[in-house]
């Protein structure tokens, strides 16, 4: 294995050190040895091979790994391997080291190709041609002029403006140098082969230290003062080369090393077979500590993953060590194992009169006992107690080998067995223990319930309760004994009466596990639930996750309030104001309770058997408890919490299936409607519960919940902009309020872009104007029909009663003129017969008029002329009028208004000249002219004057018709006498239009288009 001989550290953002240095993330408590803390490891079958040369954090909070395969970038979740950076390759895979800067940008150093910095997106190479020697870089550091320095296996070299220059002799550094480090002051280290030189800030030369050896490096306390290491120890600097101690900053806290000193001072060393830990008080009595030889904490053997490479804490206060295999991760854990021998079980707890913990439990070399001293548990020789109380004057209650030992105030008395207690049982022997007072209630194995007072034992059935042993015994405050059973039932024994409770009464816990009087709350826990007595009656307590509530084994209310519950999915802590809250409204459930699992060093998982209860508080507030992999305690005054909000990136964006680019903003092709959206948020003290939420504004209108899920999907999506926002919070809550956001827009395709809904639009309205247009034709054609069909029905009645009733009228009016012809002149009936023919013949006139009428009233645009011959022949017979027709031109069909307004002007003209004129001819001339339509009436009468009678409004209304239309009418004399009436309408205006035939059937039939 190739190990560098150098080591530099990696950066985190000023921001971040400013952060750390307030104490916004907790360190590993010193108290506390490695084999308590919480450990992970990664190897090549996770994604993180082995061989780590170094490690950083950058000012996105993510984790990179310099090894010989390659460089790795670590979110907390996944590995994932680097190939390139902004587009651009690296230049090698044997990444020798990786550096964080706190302007953001990232160095990279190769064992033989060079240099690269990635900044801003863009990825920039340095090599030979730069002035830098491409083989072995070790350390890559800023001095306070911001210039870049880079120690090589080649020599030290720093980069002023684009190229590199040798640092040598000249400057006062001879030799080889193969380290380089930059402390809180800003004074640049540098060792060689055999000696340490350092240069101040502003300085131009290196000065030596006089320090000789092998493998210097630099070292800050969290104090600010410096240490030097070795390849065999550690030791102070010397107080010459000493300067003021500052604060450690960004360059001393943010890359791994041989050996770092924590954030509580302690120093962690990868020199030793395995990494080990030495606590500050140890190191403030010594000048000198020997990795090898000296005492120091180390896990238990096998515990990493290999041999260690270095070490790095990050900015959460997480330990790292890169070794041969892979790397691993210390956290400090808030449910902290107890120290008992690996593979313990069977455990219980008691206090003495003095507080003091006893903890009893099976391991695999059999039983063991043991006392809670202050550096953890103290072994005591019993090895044959299988139960342990506390009695109600404090005394300790020690279940033996076939009796019962109690301790108090080194006072010892035994009490033997029951002597009906077979002999099977005297190993197993007691299995639950209450001391209610005024006696001493035991559950014996395979046998029965017994009560010790008065100096002998008495059955349970003397007390009104079953033999058979209970599950669980507790005493209240008021004095009543409870026992809780396998078959959901409790019972309470108070002054000589017992009550029982069960299905009747709302229980329905199962094998009841625990009961506890909670501040006068009476709680009984099973493996169905928790419930609580009120007004005679057991009610369920319901959290959020109802196996939260489960499987309860112990529970306890401490001094603040809070609810604690020993139950299937771990440690549950109910805050006292949720508590209270419930306790008013307890029809309601529980959602805001604090879980503490195997992610937070639960042991195992809860264990529901007879026996005293799993939890128990001690009288320094900690909180002791046991599962299925021994025993563990916490401290809820001193719960470690994480107050740093996880940064928020995205990382990936996918459309229709297919990757694209994470772009400010991201532009989708045309027709994208589906998208798949990556995100992360760096953080590596529980990543397993970083929650996340994310909105895409113009689609969600508020945030959705994803839980851990670290990807969002959307489907169906429209064209438009789009705004995605993410956002995510640590184990303990915390937010990040800034999160991250992508603009996102999706081009339309054609038929989703405006122009097309323009075009459909404009087909919407056009249809909808021909639909209208098809309708008038429909409506206009059926009106037409319906007058057509009208007119005819009028001619057809007048030429019936033309043909019939006028014609047998004038036929009689014949025969009474010939009657009286043959009447002598003398006769007195000729006056009479003289009315009677004046009377037909006035009623012979009002008929014909009648007929005008009723012919006239029809003027079918097809035939106008054909409407007004009749007419004009009826008034010719009638008035004894020749009449004459003249039509010039193509016949052609006139529009419906023109065809209306002509008929009545011609008809009116046509009376007019036949009752008015005394004319001898009355002319109707049509002329269908190509620039006009023209109708004149004309007659040889004695003519017109200019004004018209009073009461007769014929005229007036002849051209208010003409003016209707937009036609001349002319009203006068004619040239060689008599009267001309002559209306002339434009051709435009008069005739019909023919349907225009579509360009496509023109084109087809060869006719020019634009003509009909």
């Amino acid at each position: 294995m190739f190990r560098f001989p150098f080591r530099f550290v990696f950066p985190r953002a000023l921001a971040l050190a400013g952060a750390l240095a307030c104490g916004s993330a907790q360190a590993l408590d010193p108290a506390l040895s490695i084999a308590q803390l919480h450990h992970d490891a990664w190897t090549s079958k996770d994604g993180m091979p082995g061989d780590v040369w170094e490690m950083t954090q950058d000012t996105g909070g993510f984790m990179w790994f310099a090894t010989p395969s390659g460089l790795y970038r670590f979110d907390g979740v996944r590995f994932e391997r680097i190939h390139a950076l902004g587009g651009t390759p690296l230049l090698s895979n044997a990444v020798a080291t990786v550096r964080a800067f706190p302007d953001g940008a990232l160095w990279i150093g190769y064992r033989f190709a060079g240099i690269s910095v990635y900044r801003d997106g863009r990825l920039r190479h340095y090599t030979a041609a730069d002035g830098i020697d491409p083989e072995g870089v070790g350390s890559i550091v800023a001095d306070e002029r911001g210039r870049t320095w880079a120690s090589t296996t080649k020599g030290l070299f720093v980069l002023d403006g684009a190229r590199w220059h040798r640092i040598g002799a000249d400057q006062g550094l001879p030799g080889m140098p193969e380290g380089l480090r930059r402390d809180p002051a800003g004074r640049l280290w540098v060792h060689t082969e055999t000696a340490l030189y350092y240069r101040d800030p502003g300085a131009d030369r290196f000065v030596p230290a006089d320090l000789e050896g092998q493998r210097f490096d630099v070292m800050a306390a969290p104090g600010g003062h410096l240490w030097l290491w070795y390849m065999d120890h550690i030791e102070r600097l010397p107080a010459r080369l000493a300067t003021p101690p500052r604060p450690r900053d960004w360059w001393t806290t943010s890359y791994s090393m041989d050996a770092v000193f924590d954030r509580d001072g302690n120093l962690w060393s990868a020199d030793c077979d395995q990494v080990c830990r030495l606590a500050p008080q140890a190191l403030a009595h010594l000048d000198a500590w020997h990795h090898a030889t000296d005492p120091a904490d180390r896990p238990p053997p096998g515990a990493t993953t290999g041999k260690p490479i270095s070490v790095f804490e990050d900015r959460e206060g997480n330990i790292w060590v890169g070794t041969q295999r892979g790397v691993d991760r210390f956290r400090r854990n808030r449910v902290v194992s107890m120290g008992l021998p690996v593979g313990s079980y069977g455990v219980s707890f008691a206090l003495d009169e003095t507080g003091r913990l006893w903890t009893r439990a099976q391991h695999p070399r059999g039983m063991g006992l043991w006392t809670q001293g202050p550096d953890g548990p103290v072994a005591q020789p019993e090895t044959d107690v299988n139960a342990l109380a506390t009695a109600a004057d404090g005394a300790l209650l020690l279940g033996h080998t076939g009796y019962i030992e109690r301790r108090k105030g080194g006072v010892r008395t035994r009490i033997p067995f029951p002597d009906d207690v077979p002999q099977t049982a005297m190993n197993p022997g007691v299995r639950t223990m209450l001391d209610d007072g005024t006696g001493l209630w035991t559950g014996f194995a395979y046998s029965r319930l017994y009560r010790w007072t008065g100096g002998r034992w008495h059955p349970a059935h003397e007390y009104g309760l079953p033999d058979t042993p209970p599950v669980c015994m507790a005493r209240g405050a008021d004095g009543t004994a409870w026992f809780g059973y396998r078959d959901s039932a409790v019972l309470a024994l108070r002054d000589g009466k017992v009550s029982r409770y069960g299905l009747a009464q709302g229980l329905d816990a199962g094998v009841v596990g625990n009961v506890v009087d909670a501040g006068g709350v009476v709680l009984a826990g099973g493996d169905k639930g928790l419930f609580m007595l009120a007004g005679g009656r057991f009610r369920p307590v319901r959290l959020a996750d109802p196996q939260a509530a489960a499987g309860v084994t112990g529970m306890l209310l401490d001094a603040s309030g809070d609810l604690w519950l020993n139950a299937n999915l771990g440690l549950v802590r109910i805050p006292s104001a949720r508590w209270r809250a419930f306790l008013a409204a307890p029809d309601g459930t529980i959602a805001g309770y604090d879980l503490f699992d195997a992610l937070d060093g639960y042991p195992g998982v809860v264990q529901l058997r007879p026996g005293q209860s799993s939890l128990l508080a001690t009288p320094d507030g900690r909180l002791w408890l046991h599962g299925s992999d021994g025993a563990a305690w916490s401290d809820p005054a001193r719960l470690p919490r994480n107050r740093l909000a996880p940064p928020v990136h995205i990382m990936s964006v996918a459309a229709n299936g297919r990757s694209v680019g994470v772009g400010k903003p991201v532009d989708l092709a045309a027709g994208t409607q589906d998208l798949q959206i990556a995100y992360t948020a760096p953080s590596f003290t529980m990543p397993e519960r970083v929650r996340f939420r994310y909105r895409l504004d113009g689609v969600d209108d508020e945030w959705r919940d994803a839980g851990t899920r670290r990807t969002a999907y959307y489907t169906r999506l429209a064209p438009g902009h789009y705004r995605f926002l993410v956002s995510a919070a640590n184990e303990d809550g915390v937010w990040n309020p800034a999160g991250a956001a992508l603009d996102i827009a999706i081009a339309p395709t054609f038929v989703q872009g405006a122009p097309f809904k323009a075009l459909c639009g404009a087909a919407l309205v056009l249809a909808a104007w021909l639909l209208y247009r098809l309708r008038l034709r429909r409506a206009t054609l059926q009106l037409r029909r319906l007058l057509q069909e009208r007119a005819g029905e009028r001619e057809r009645i007048a030429r019936t009663l033309h043909d019939t009733l006028m014609q047998s009228v004038q036929a009689l009016l014949m025969l009474f003129e010939h009657a009286r012809g043959r009447l002598p002149q003398e006769s007195p009936d000729l006056p009479l017969i003289d009315r009677t023919l004046d009377q037909a013949r006035s009623a012979l006139r009002e008929g014909r008029d009648e007929l005008t009428a009723l012919r006239g009233a029809a003027a079918p645009a097809q035939d106008l002329v054909g409407a007004l011959v009749p007419l004009g022949h009826i008034l010719g017979e009638q008035f004894g009028v020749t009449f004459a027709v003249r039509v010039d031109g193509q016949r052609r069909p006139l529009c419906r208004d023109v065809a209306q307004e002509a008929c009545f002007i011609a008809r009116e003209a046509l009376q007019n000249a036949f009752r008015h004129a005394r004319a001898a001819q009355v002319t109707l001339a049509v002329t269908f002219g190509a620039q006009a339509f023209e109708l004149m009436v004309r007659d040889d009468g004695r003519g017109i004057g200019e004004a018209a009678r009073p009461g007769h409004w014929g005229l007036a209304g002849m051209r208010e018709r003409a003016a209707a239309i937009g036609a001349r009418l002319d009203i006068g004399a004619a040239p060689d006498g008599g009267t001309l009436v002559a209306l002339a309408v434009p051709a435009g205006q008069a005739y019909e239009r023919p349907a225009r035939q579509s360009w496509w059937r023109r084109l087809g039939r060869g006719v020019p288009a634009g003509q009909p």
